[in-house]
């Protein structure tokens, strides 16, 4: 049985790997992407469940994909200005990643292999 937090988490990372793309293909400027990212809110989701994250080891997945967002969310400025505007091609793939550890396929438009 799947963790009541599962459809969630997989709709901000399904979400998130969206906006992730369009940045690449130049479909969002910077500061479009940062604005859509930060609208995500993994914040709350990483709050509502840390008890969850603290008692279950098998949540560990889940816990890494929300700390990515939530560190996008934050740092993004930091990580342009210090990997590049590609960054988001290494987020990509560590999502997709994670997706898969906690069994769901992502959507076509994001498996950019």
């Amino acid at each position: 049985m799947q963790h009541p937090m599962h459809d969630n988490v997989v709709e901000l990372v399904e979400k998130a790997m969206a906006l992730m793309d369009d940045y690449l293909r130049d479909r969002l400027d910077i500061s479009q992407y940062a604005e859509k990212l930060k609208e995500l809110d993994a914040d709350s989701v990483l709050e509502k469940y840390q008890d969850d994250f603290k008692n279950d080891v098998a949540l560990v997945y889940y816990l890494d994909a929300l700390m990515i967002l939530s560190s996008l969310q934050h740092e993004l400025d930091f990580q342009v200005a210090e990997y590049g505007g590609n960054v988001a091609t290494e987020d990509i793939k560590m999502l997709r990643e994670l997706l898969h550890k906690f069994g769901h396929i992502p959507a076509e438009r994001c498996d950019m292999e």
